[in-house]
Formats: structure tokens, C-alpha cells, sequence
């Protein structure tokens, strides 16, 4: 996803301001976009969104910024939001599709790209991405429609000539599949993927030859990193009977799916160790659960929500400045949520902070202001700072939001007094 959805999305505000009084929080988000300040933008087009729960607009920008900032978890949350107010909304669909996609999740992907295609019959794009979906699946038939239907819709989309091209060259289509691969080759000849299908076809053909030139060529410019990259090229000079030359690149095979596998298993045992947690959690012992989610943090460093976690066990600990430490890291990946401001306000609290704290409650309620406990907390930091009255104010409504609270009910009690 692109700057250019916060700009198609944008382009539509007049005609929400015409019926929305909540126009003026997406324009000073619009504004903070434009200087750059993408964290203010945040906050300000989640002001929108509290303002007007139904404000697409909003969440695609929402969205746009944190697929910017590479959260896709956050960027997809705010997608689906908009997707259940307009389930046929083309820039959500199209976002959201291509954030599974990048993600292999690729049964999730299609039935909004079933949806984008009906929704917006003459995008190449979709009906590419579709057949790509299809492909995947095992539904050549489907496939190699919707990849003819693309090179209908544009007949030199590089997508779906490498996508059907080699669908076919699969099925043994030579003579129709080796033009498809060579046009999308002279299309966008430094993209690697084109001179991988070229070469794992001539592969197939047993042209050792030329698949070891446009293998040699992919691993050059952007397949350096691609296993199967390697494990085609190995083929390659097998046929040319070059054994130094094979052992070489079954090496470095072996190398990247090795690694890819270490990974795997790091983020598995990064998920052990957070259930670990919780379970240490639930038996009070506060220390040990704090140890397991350290060891997951090294594998999920911009992993927003385990920061989270380690700063409210560190607040629980009386360790206010690892807290602040962690939460702030959490604030920097994901600005627009309300808890990990309300937590910081503890934070600072618990150190003292007065100043500080008041001005990230003050954030957590702007962002949520449906949440009582983070008025209650604003009242104690300003009953500290020696303001009543704006104590009592806050006080109040965190009784009325939510009035069966005793110790909301007290605190509103005792500051009258």
C-alpha cells in the first residue's frame, strides 16, 4: 500500500464534511500527513474516527500510514473496520488483499479479491492477483482465466504474462508459455521473478544453458536472498555437468532455507515463551513472566503489543523506568492507541511525573474518551497537582461512564470534600 490511498481517500472529505461536523480532526490529520509527522496524523485521524465511528476515510488513512510504517497488523485492523462499514469499498478491498498477500495468507486474500473483482470488473491488478490466488490453490482453470482476463483488460501487464506464462509452462504449454515469459522479461528486465520462471522453464525444456544465464541473472538482481533461486541454478549446472559449480549453489540453497527454517522456529518458540508468560502470569510470579517475554522480545522486536505486555509487568514492578522504556517503544510503532498512553500516564505517575503523566492521559482520553478509568486517573494526577476543579470534572465522568464503580464514586467524593 501506497501514499496514494491516503490520497484517494482524502480526495473524498468534502463529500463527508457535507454531513459529518468531524471534518476539521481528518483535515488536521491531512495537515500533519503533509509536514510529515505521521504519528500526529495518526492521532489526529483517530480523533476523527472517534468523532464519526463510520468515517472510512479515516480508517483507510489510518491504514495507509501503518502500512507506511510497516505495521500490517494495525494497517489490516483499520482496513476490516472499513470493510464492515463498506464491504465493497474498492480501496479497502485492494489494500487489505494486498497486505494478506504480502503475508501468504492467501486464503484470506481471496475472497476479497473475489469481491475487488466484481466490485471493480476492469482492474488488471485484481484480476491478476486473483489468478495469481488461484494459482496457488491448484485452480488452474480459474487461473488462467482471470490471467487472460488481465492481459485483456492490459496486454503488456507484467504480472499476469509471468503469472500465466508460467501457470503454463507447468502444464507443459511450451510454445504458448516461452513467449509469455520472454515479453515479461523484455517488460521489466531488472525484475528477478521473470528471469526465475525463465529460467526454471528452460530448466524444465532441459536448455541447461540459457536457464543458467537468466538464473545467474535473477540471483544478481533481486534473488540473492530466494532459495529456490539457488535450487534451480544447482539444477542448471547439474545438466551442464559443472559438479563445482552444483555444489556451489546447493550450498547457498541450503544456507537460505536453513535460515529461513531458524526463523520459523524462533518465531515458534517466541509464541512458547509468551504462553509461558501468561501462565506465569496467573500464578503471581510477575518476575518469571517478565524473564519469558524478554526472550520473546529478541525475536519479536517491533512487535507492538509484546512491548506492551513487558511494560505493564515492569509498571507492576515498580520499575518505572524500563516501563517508560518500553511502552514509549510501543507508543513510536503503534501512536494512535489509547492504552499504551493510559499505561504511560501510570508510569510517569508511579516516578512522580506529574506533568508528564497528565499529558499522556490527557492523550489516552482524546484518543478513547469512553474509557472511565483513564478520567479517574487524570483526576488523581490533578488532584496531586492541587487542581480541584478540573479534578471533580474528571471524576465525574468517569462515574458517568461508568456509575456502578465504587472506587470511581469515592475518589468523586473525596475530592469534593
Amino acid at each position: 500500500m501506497s501514499a496514494l490511498l491516503l490520497a484517494l481517500a482524502l480526495a473524498q472529505a468534502p463529500n463527508q464534511a457535507a454531513v459529518s461536523d468531524c471534518s476539521k480532526a481528518f483535515a488536521d490529520g491531512f495537515k500533519e500527513y503533509q509536514r510529515k509527522d505521521l504519528s500526529q496524523a495518526l492521532i489526529a485521524f483517530r480523533a476523527a474516527v472517534q468523532c464519526d465511528p463510520k468515517l472510512v476515510d479515516a480508517h483507510l488513512a489510518i491504514a495507509d500510514i501503518y502500512a507506511e510504517r510497516g505495521n500490517d497488523g494495525a494497517a489490516l485492523a483499520a482496513l476490516l473496520q472499513a470493510l464492515r462499514i463498506e464491504p465493497k469499498n474498492v480501496l479497502a478491498l485492494r489494500a487489505a488483499s494486498n497486505l494478506y498477500l504480502k503475508n501468504a495468507l492467501h486464503n484470506k486474500a481471496l475472497p476479497l479479491l473475489e469481491t475487488l473483482v466484481l466490485a471493480a470488473p476492469t482492474s488488471t491488478d485484481a484480476h491478476a492477483d486473483l489468478a495469481a490466488v488461484y494459482a496457488a490453490s491448484g485452480n488452474r482453470k480459474g487461473a488462467e482465466k482471470e490471467f487472460r482476463r488481465a492481459l485483456e483488460l492490459q496486454a503488456d501487464y507484467f504480472p499476469a504474462l509471468a503469472g500465466l506464462g508460467n501457470l503454463l509452462a507447468r502444464a507443459g504449454e511450451d510454445g504458448v508459455a516461452m513467449p509469455l515469459l520472454h515479453k515479461a522479461i523484455r517488460l521489466q528486465p531488472k525484475s528477478y521473478e521473470g528471469h526465475f520462471l525463465l529460467g526454471s522453464a528452460l530448466n524444465r525444456l532441459g536448455q541447461f544453458e540459457e536457464a543458467r544465464t537468466e538464473l545467474e541473472e535473477a540471483a544478481k538482481i533481486g534473488g540473492e536472498n530466494e532459495p529456490q533461486v539457488f535450487y534451480q541454478l544447482a539444477r542448471a549446472w547439474g545438466g551442464l555437468g559443472k559438479a563445482a559449480e552444483r555444489r556451489a549453489a546447493l550450498s547457498r540453497f541450503s544456507e537460505l532455507t536453513r535460515k529461513e527454517k531458524e526463523d520459523t522456529e524462533l518465531q515458534r518458540k517466541a509464541a512458547a515463551w509468551i504462553d509461558e508468560a501468561r501462565v506465569l502470569l496467573q500464578a503471581g510470579d510477575l518476575e518469571q513472566a517478565a524473564s519469558r517475554l524478554e526472550l520473546a522480545r529478541e525475536a519479536k522486536p517491533g512487535d507492538a503489543t509484546l512491548l506492551f505486555r513487558l511494560a505493564g509487568l515492569n509498571f507492576d514492578l515498580q520499575r518505572y523506568d524500563v516501563a517508560r522504556e518500553y511502552v514509549q517503544a510501543a507508543i513510536s510503532i503503534s501512536p494512535a492507541t489509547w492504552l499504551y498512553h493510559y499505561l504511560l500516564g501510570l508510569v510517569e505517575r508511579g516516578a512522580n511525573h506529574l506533568a508528564d503523566s497528565r499529558t499522556s492521559l490527557e492523550m489516552a482520553i482524546k484518543l478513547q474518551p469512553t474509557e472511565a478509568p483513564a478520567f479517574n486517573a487524570l483526576g488523581e494526577v490533578l488532584l496531586e497537582q492541587g487542581e480541584h476543579q478540573a479534578a471533580i470534572a474528571a471524576f465525574e465522568k468517569a462515574v458517568k461512564l461508568a456509575p456502578g464503580d465504587a472506587t470511581f464514586q469515592r475518589n468523586l467524593a473525596s475530592a469534593k470534600q
